[in-house]
């Protein structure tokens, strides 16, 4: 409420034009919520078990409540997917005829 207070304050001299732009500087301002944050703790969590335990990173993409949009969830996919299909011809000895 201090906040508003200051503002109206800071305001009371200026005049229509220049309160619309300082309104304008502060709605350029705020951040996106539109904008993909790529390291929230969430989906950090998920790239460590990319790596380390596959499946578990398949399920924590795909679930419901993840944090990873549309685009992402098919990018991670095709890493964790790709990954499993490297490792696994790695363990089974490759592709030695």
């Amino acid at each position: 409420m201090a906040t508003k207070k200051q503002k109206k304050g800071q305001m009371d001299g200026l005049t229509e034009r220049q309160k619309h732009i300082v309104e304008l500087r502060e709605k350029l301002n705020k951040p996106d919520p539109n904008a993909i944050r790529v390291f929230t703790l969430y989906k950090i969590i998920t790239y460590i078990f990319n790596i380390l335990f596959p499946p578990y990173a398949l399920y924590r993409i795909w679930n419901k409540n993840s944090e990873f949009n549309k685009n992402e969830k098919g990018i991670q996919t095709a890493v964790c997917i790709i990954y499993m299909i490297v490792l696994f011809t790695l363990l089974t000895g490759g592709m030695s005829s």
